[in-house]
């Protein structure tokens, strides 16, 4: 079984706007990343952060960041009856190249690992949902809000057996992130 979360509650402070409606080519970040996960096959996507016209799930600790959704995310998956039998597939709303194919290797490539990215990546990425990891991040909150450390998505990558995937055979603009205007400027352009 497949779930996949939809990162899409950050503040967008370095943006300047709303990162989630900012639109090209007729399409929205927000449209995009959601068409992207429908085509990726998830048997459920979830959404994190507070979505206008969406169901989301709202981070129980907040100001954690992706680690905030992402546990939200577990404990619904929880409530769900689903931990320990699914898979967890991550992506943010603001890497519009991402591919399907792209995250069909990592859920793929998962096997008998807890969780799975591209090597120099943390996004996107794939979890095990599982009692372990939800059990570690409930800790890993509970102890302090202040990220960093082993307060991140690439501890978190780190953590029990994790699986990591050559990018070579990736074009490095897949991985675009945009985070400022800047950014925001260089896709429209088509310069990445």
């Amino acid at each position: 079984m497949l779930y996949s979360l939809l990162l899409a509650g950050g503040n967008s402070s370095r943006m300047g706007q709303d990162k989630r409606q900012l639109k090209h080519e007729g399409k929205t970040l927000l449209e995009k990343a959601l068409k992207l996960l429908e085509m990726s096959d998830a048997d459920e996507i979830l959404i994190s952060g507070d979505v206008q016209g969406h169901e989301c799930i709202q981070d129980m600790v907040p100001g954690c960041g992706p680690l905030g959704g992402l546990h939200a995310a577990l404990h619904f998956m929880q409530e769900q009856g689903v931990l320990d039998e699914a898979l967890l597939l991550v992506i943010p709303v603001d890497m519009p190249l991402l591919q399907v194919d792209t995250l069909t290797r990592l859920v793929d490539g998962i096997g008998n690992g807890d969780s799975c990215h591209y090597e120099k990546e943390v996004f996107p990425c794939v979890f095990k949902a599982s009692s372990m990891l939800l059990e570690h991040l409930d800790d890993l909150l509970a102890d302090s809000t202040e990220l960093g450390g082993m307060r991140s998505m690439k501890a978190l990558l780190e953590f029990g057996n994790p699986v990591t995937l050559e990018a070579a055979s990736v074009p490095s603009s897949t991985f675009l992130n945009l985070n400022n205007p800047q950014d925001w400027q260089a896709y429209v352009s088509g310069i990445q």
